[in-house]
Parts: structure tokens; C-alpha cells; sequence
């Protein structure tokens, strides 16, 4: 078969290897060949054998043909003594209406063997660990494509800001947000997830705006240094002063009209005093440039940053 697919792509086959280290996509591949057999074939017999229990043989009691002839799913959660034997001779002859998945989940050991000698003749289904920004950008727009939910660009990177260290957590506050809105802006995943973040724009933005300029540069200072995007950063701190500029211009709009929440609009309305017109509208012209800056009009886009974050909080 000697077929590679990645993890999004994972479907039905005699004999699949599921490699790589990560396990939540690994999870996820797994269920995927599930769901898809279980719609097929709504009496599917499903047999797992958890990590350390395998025994020589198993594998043909589980595939083997059952009484009434249901397809089978037979699910091997981690390599063993004996197995690469077992599916040697299974592979030579593979039971007819029987799916046989094999989580392999690195090169040492039984796992290891088995990937080098029999990948060639089974369905691998690639997980491997997500380690660049633009991968984990993928992903969440992955996420919301399958599930047909638009999102903003701003609000993606805000999700790969906010949970950029666990995959799972991401890919958990993907489905929140796909559960609950049409389409996800920013102000979505701040009011969902701003919380739950260490060091994030959001909260840069809160010192800011309350006028703790070194609070806000130390904390940009801090996530830059630990992977933080700048450019979902710079979509908060713009998303942030455009309210307050839409606010500033009709104080008695209702949240709706504005587009936020009516918790946005009183935290807002605190946050516009000592502000003057004709500095909203400077500050919202520097959100654009440093917005231009952080995406590559700039050999310094940490400058930009904090040039924009002192001026955030000069007037408060």
C-alpha cells in the first residue's frame, strides 16, 4: 500500500499505523476511522486493546470472522512483544470486512520495528507534533473549515496566542467556540478565554488602557519572549481602541450597536476618561502602522509594539 496521509485525512483501511508523537491527533485520526465505519456500518463491532495488554495472538481472536459476519474494528493502542509477527502473517492475508488500527508511536522498540518493516504494506496515518505557529494557525483554521463556522484571522491567532503550549486545550477551545457562535470574532475569544492565559494581548491591553505603561510592556516583554504573536496582539490592542473610538463618538449606544458586550461597554466607558478626540484618532491611526509593522513593514516590530502600548496609556 506504502500510503502517508496526514491526520485530518484518516479513513478506513485493512491495516493502519497511526505514528507520530502527538497523541491528540493521534486521538483524533483514531476516532475519525471510527465514526466513519460506525456511519457505514452501524453494527460494527469495536475491540481495544490498551496500552501494555497485548499478548501474542490477540490480534487473529479479535480480527477473526464473527458468527453473524459484522465488520470489525480492532484498535491496538501501542506496540508489544509479539505483534510485529502477529502482523506479518495477519497482513498476508487480512480478514475480509475487518479494520485494524496500530497507534506507533515512535522509532525505538516494538514500534519502531514494526514502522520499519511492514509501513510499506499498510495505511500510515502521520501525527506528528505541532511545533511552528504557522502549523498551529492550520490547524485552528482546519478546525473551523471542517466545521463550517467562519472565523476572523484575528481571532485565530488570538486561540494560537492563548493555548500555543497544549494542543488539546486548542483544539477543545476550537470546539467551544464552533459550538456556540456563527461566526468568532476576537472580542469572542477574549470574553470566552482571556482568563485563561498567562501572559496575553488581553491583558496587555488592560494594562495599557489603565494606564500602567511598564505593567503592559513588561507583560508584551514576557509572552514575546515565550512565543506570543505579535500580530494577534496588535488585532486586540486595535480591536480595543476602536471601540473605545466608537463609544467615544455616542456614549449612550447600546452594546449591540456597538458590537460588544454590555460588560465591554462599562469597562470601555471607564477606560475613555482623559481621552480627548484628537488623540483616539492618532492612537487609532498608530494602531494601523504598527499593525503594518508587526506583519513585515518593520525590521523592529518589538519597538512598534511598545511605542504603540506607551501611547495606549500616556493619557490616562
Amino acid at each position: 500500500m506504502n500510503a502517508v496521509i496526514n491526520w485530518y485525512e484518516a479513513k478506513p483501511a485493512p491495516v493502519i499505523f497511526v505514528i507520530g508523537s502527538e497523541s491528540y491527533l493521534a486521538g483524533r485520526a483514531i476516532r475519525q476511522i471510527r465514526v466513519q465505519l460506525k456511519e457505514e456500518f452501524p453494527e460494527l463491532e469495536v475491540s481495544e486493546i490498551e496500552e501494555g495488554n497485548y499478548t501474542p495472538g490477540a490480534l487473529f481472536e479479535y480480527a477473526s470472522p464473527s458468527l453473524f459476519g459484522e465488520p470489525r474494528l480492532v484498535i491496538i493502542h501501542s506496540a508489544a512483544e509479539g505483534l510485529k509477527e502477529d502482523l506479518k502473517n495477519y497482513m498476508s492475508d487480512p480478514a475480509d470486512s475487518v479494520t485494524v488500527v496500530v497507534r506507533l508511536s515512535n522509532l525505538v522498540g516494538h514500534s519502531g520495528s514494526i514502522r520499519k518493516e511492514l509501513s510499506k504494506q499498510a495505511l500510515v496515518v502521520a501525527c506528528e507534533e505541532i511545533k511552528k505557529d504557522s502549523e498551529r494557525i492550520d490547524f485552528v483554521n482546519r478546525e473551523f473549515k471542517t466545521a463550517k463556522v467562519q472565523i476572523e484571522s484575528g481571532a485565530v491567532r488570538a486561540i494560537v496566542s492563548a493555548f500555543n503550549s497544549d494542543l488539546g486545550e486548542m483544539g477543545a477551545a476550537c470546539s467551544q467556540l464552533i459550538a456556540n457562535f456563527e461566526k468568532v470574532t476576537i472580542g469572542h475569544v477574549e470574553e470566552a478565554f482571556g482568563g485563561r492565559v498567562e501572559t496575553n494581548a488581553f491583558k496587555i491591553a488592560d494594562a495599557a488602557l489603565a494606564g500602567n505603561a511598564t505593567e503592559a510592556i513588561r507583560l508584551f516583554r514576557h509572552g514575546f519572549a515565550t512565543g506570543i504573536d505579535s500580530v494577534a496582539l496588535v488585532a486586540a490592542l486595535t480591536m480595543r481602541i476602536r471601540q473605545l473610538a466608537r463609544l467615544f463618538n455616542d456614549r449612550n449606544a447600546p452594546a449591540a450597536a456597538l458590537g460588544m458586550q454590555p460588560w465591554q461597554v462599562d469597562k470601555a466607558r471607564k477606560e475613555l476618561a482623559g481621552w480627548q478626540e484628537a488623540e483616539l484618532a492618532e492612537l487609532v491611526e498608530l494602531a494601523a502602522i504598527t499593525d503594518g509593522d508587526v506583519k513585515g513593514g518593520s525590521r523592529d516590530p518589538e519597538f512598534s509594539v511598545e511605542r504603540l502600548l506607551l501611547a495606549m496609556a500616556r493619557a490616562n
